[in-house]
């Protein structure tokens, strides 16, 4: 038998996207203690059913914000050298 503990599973923490969490944080401000207790109950999509359709368009755009800049650290310059000029192809091509 060996005195090495057998973990069943390993955690991983995962990142939270920060435009979402910045965002959270304002809505929480505007909130009286009471509402906030009453949205963290609700949590996940439930608490996205409170959410307003503006509320929820500010969120997606931010997360999509986020989400490019995370592609474009992911890109090698050759990947990004080739978009951009398949944007500028399409660019030029919409003017003739």
């Amino acid at each position: 038998m060996s005195s090495i503990p057998c973990y069943t599973y390993i955690r991983v923490a995962r990142k939270k996207n920060p435009a979402a969490v910045a965002l959270a944080r304002q809505r929480m401000k505007k909130m009286s203690a009471r509402e906030r207790s009453a949205v963290a109950a609700l949590g996940g999509l439930a608490r996205a059913a409170v959410l307003d359709s503006e509320e929820l368009a500010r969120i997606a755009r931010n997360a999509g914000k986020a989400g490019g800049k995370a592609r474009a650290r992911a890109l090698t310059e050759e990947q990004r050298l080739e978009i951009a000029r398949k944007a500028a192809a399409a660019r030029w091509a919409k003017k003739q």
